[in-house]
């Protein structure tokens, strides 16, 4: 297993969890934590038998995003890297073929808040805060994927203002797939952990393909994508033993 200093990766059999392990800089994103987090994702895409990764926060906080005060002492070059390697988190971590989802507690700011944003699943504690600050380093915020969860004008409010919001308002504008009290997010992140990997795998993967293939496409193009897909599934022998079972276990009515 891989040597890591600012972040926590455990794997058990189907289910992996990675906890961002910075509490004293509230899980900011500075240069360990960037390159030991793009490690980590990479390492994961090659586990076959993971089904399921959840991403979390030490401390009570998720991560409050870029740490700015780590890139003010980096030169541009190295910035610059570090950039790209936050970028590449995101991509790899929405392109996973495993189910992700976020466990957010305390602050999910920035960057943090894109990493969130890039999971299938977010589930986040009632006294969790959620925003995009980084107009107020003249940093782009994040765009596409707040404005794939919340719609043009909310994510513009979020990136211009750079306002801190609560989980109610987060919640209301679509990007929270389920809140709960405060400190129990890790723990609701396992409990829905545990029904998706009792789901049919390949079945999942093909959803999950789906729903970001079809966010790219025309209506048409996206109908036609879904049908496909059905149609692929319904060959598949995984669906034929379940059903068949289902008919044997519960007989016709």
């Amino acid at each position: 297993m891989e040597d890591f200093q600012d972040i926590i990766l455990e794997i058990e059999g189907p289910l992996a969890v990675l906890t961002f392990n910075r509490p004293k800089r509230l899980n900011a994103m500075g240069k360990a934590i960037i390159d030991e987090t793009a490690r980590a994702a990479d390492l994961l895409t090659h586990k076959k038998v993971l089904r399921v990764l959840i991403i979390t926060g030490a401390g009570g906080n998720f991560s409050a995003g870029l740490d700015v005060i780590d890139m003010a002492e980096v030169n541009e070059s190295e910035g610059m890297r570090l950039i790209r390697a936050g970028i590449k988190i995101y991509d790899t971590i929405h392109k996973l073929n495993q189910l992700t989802i976020a466990a957010v507690e305390g602050y999910c700011l920035g960057s943090g808040l894109d990493i969130a944003l890039s999971c299938d699943i977010l589930v986040s504690s009632k006294s969790a805060r959620f925003g995009e600050p980084d107009i107020n380093f003249s940093v782009l915020p994040g765009i596409a994927r707040a404005w794939r969860h919340t719609g043009l004008n909310r994510a513009r409010y979020m990136a211009m203002t750079g306002e801190i919001f609560t989980a109610e308002m987060m919640n209301k504008w679509g990007i929270i797939s389920m809140m709960v009290g405060a400190g129990k997010a890790l723990a609701e992140a396992k409990k829905i952990a545990d029904r998706l990997i009792q789901k049919p795998n390949y079945a999942l993967r093909t959803i999950k393909r789906l729903f970001s293939d079809v966010m790219e496409m025309p209506y048409d193009e996206a109908s036609q994508a879904e049908k496909d897909a059905f149609l692929e599934l319904y060959k598949t022998e995984e669906r034929s033993l379940l059903m068949k079972a289902f008919k044997d276990k519960r007989g016709r009515r």
